[in-house]
């Protein structure tokens, strides 16, 4: 079993050099963030109250970087925005990205490695031992879009992801990026899998989204000025 975060991982990181797609390279971290989000308020662990992120349960879980975000949240008094959390956990790779990497290490489906750059510069790549998942996965999502296999929760917001954090062309290819981006829309818009959603968990989801596509917007706008 792979949480969201984990399949994203998969889907948008390089097999071979270990690091994120470049059509993702500023985007997989704020998509990160989302799907965690997502996953919790799918868990009810946390829930929208008047636009605000709020802890409905505090409980642990087995995943250590849902724990860190739960601890995180319930620690701050105050009740912030979903956008406001996407920023704060996207710039923070040491409590979101490492720890979701590093579980894709003890699953053996990735390894560890240290590469320097500019003779001076040290960071952690982790390249692929392991395709076989990432291949079920790509077989997956295809399935669903084109071949009309259901979809549930999970892999709506999976999708939903995949169009936001511009990975429709590496995970449907080039030939049917467009094909993809059109049946993406419909299955997020229409898709079944929200009679099994509670109306709570579909207001967080959008909210995650939207806050999601804004700061992706804001930050490319920012990159090109």
């Amino acid at each position: 079993m792979f949480t969201i975060a984990e399949v994203l991982i998969l889907l948008g990181t390089d097999d071979d050099k270990g690091t994120a797609v470049s059509s993702a390279s500023s985007s997989l971290n704020y998509g990160l963030v989302g799907s965690i989000l997502s996953e919790l308020a799918m868990k009810k662990h946390i829930v929208l109250k008047e636009g605000k992120v709020v802890l409905a349960d505090d409980t642990l879980t087995d995943v250590s970087y849902f724990n860190t975000v739960l601890d995180e949240i319930k620690e701050d008094h105050k009740e912030r925005t979903v956008e406001h959390w996407i920023n704060h956990f996207a710039g923070n790779t040491k409590a979101i990205n490492d720890p979701v990497y590093l579980s894709l290490v003890d699953k053996r489906i990735l390894k560890e490695e240290d590469k320097t750059y500019f003779f001076f510069f040290n960071t952690n790549v982790y390249p692929t031992v392991d395709a076989r998942p990432e291949q079920e996965i790509r077989k997956h999502v295809n399935d669903v879009v084109f071949n009309n296999a259901e979809a549930d929760a999970e892999v709506a917001m999976l999708l939903s992801l995949i169009k936001t954090c511009d990975l429709t062309e590496e995970v449907f290819g080039k030939e049917r990026k467009k094909s993809a981006e059109k049946k993406l829309i419909e299955i997020i818009e229409t898709n079944e899998y929200g009679k099994a959603v509670s109306q709570s968990v579909k207001d967080m989801e959008t909210a995650i989204l939207m806050a999601t596509t804004t700061v992706l917007t804001t930050t490319v706008i920012m990159n090109n000025n």
